[in-house]
C-alpha cells in the first residue's frame, strides 16, 4: 500500500466527504487521525479560532499527509451577509488551512516528505451568488494551493481537488437538485467517494504539484 507508515490527518474527517476521505486514505495503509469540533473525532479542535489551531498543532505526531477538509457553507443572499459570517467563512476555510498549512509543511519540508490536499470547490471559478463568502474562500484556496507548492517544492507536493455537484446540501429541494445537476455533462451528481479517489491519486502521485482537479461531471466545460 503506497501510504503504509505514512499518518494523514483530516480536518473535519468525520462525516461526508471528510470522512470518505478518512477511509480512502486508511484503505491505503495510512494512519489516519481526523479532526472536528465533534466529540466524535480523535481529536476535537475548533480551527475558527487561534487558539484551536494552536492547540490542535500542539497535540499533533508527524504527519505526511495534510487534508484540509474543513469548511462552513453558511447560505446568505449577498444583501443579507454579515460581518459576523463572512468571518466565520474565513476563519475555517482559509485562516485554518494556511496556518496548519505553515506549521505542517514546513515540518514536513524538513524531514524531505510530504503531501498536502486541499479541498476546493468549483465556486472558486463559477460563484454561487448565495454562497458568495463561501465562493471567495475556495478561491482563495485555489490561490493558496498554487502558493504553497511553490514554497514548500521540492520536498512537498501541494495540490487540491474541486469537488462539483457531490453531496448537495441537505436542505435542497428536489428542482435545486436538477438545476445543481443540469449543467454538468453527465447529469448526475457524484459521490464523496468519487472526491476521496481524486485526493488518494494526489496524495499518492510524485509529480504533480501546485494542481486543482475538478470532479465534477464536466461542469466546468459547460
Amino acid at each position: 500500500m503506497k501510504l503504509t507508515g505514512k499518518t494523514a490527518l483530516v480536518t473535519g474527517g468525520v462525516r461526508r466527504v471528510g470522512r470518505a476521505i478518512a477511509d480512502a486514505l486508511e484503505a491505503e495503509g495510512a494512519r489516519v487521525l481526523v479532526t472536528s469540533r465533534s466529540p466524535s473525532s480523535d481529536i476535537q479542535a475548533d480551527l475558527t479560532t487561534r487558539d484551536g489551531v494552536e492547540r490542535l498543532l500542539a497535540q499533533l505526531p508527524d504527519v505526511d499527509v495534510l487534508i484540509n477538509s474543513a469548511a462552513n457553507f453558511i447560505k446568505e443572499p449577498f444583501d443579507a451577509v454579515t460581518w459576523e459570517n463572512f468571518d466565520e467563512t474565513f476563519a475555517l476555510n482559509v485562516r485554518a488551512p494556511f496556518f496548519l498549512s505553515q506549521a505542517i509543511g514546513m515540518r514536513m519540508r524538513e524531514r524531505g516528505w510530504g503531501r498536502i490536499v486541499n479541498i476546493a470547490d468549483i465556486a472558486a471559478i463559477v460563484p454561487f451568488p448565495a454562497y458568495l463568502p463561501y465562493s471567495m474562500s475556495k478561491s482563495a484556496i485555489v490561490g493558496l494551493t498554487r502558493g504553497l507548492a511553490k514554497a514548500l517544492a521540492p520536498a512537498v507536493l501541494v495540490n487540491a481537488v474541486a469537488p462539483g455537484p457531490v453531496l448537495p446540501p441537505d436542505e435542497f429541494t428536489e428542482e435545486q437538485m436538477r438545476e445543481a445537476v443540469a449543467p454538468t455533462l453527465l447529469k448526475r451528481t457524484g459521490s464523496a467517494e468519487d472526491v476521496a479517489r481524486a485526493v488518494v491519486f494526489l496524495a499518492t502521485n510524485d509529480y504533480i504539484t501546485g494542481v486543482t482537479l475538478p470532479v465534477d461531471g464536466g461542469r466546468l466545460l459547460r
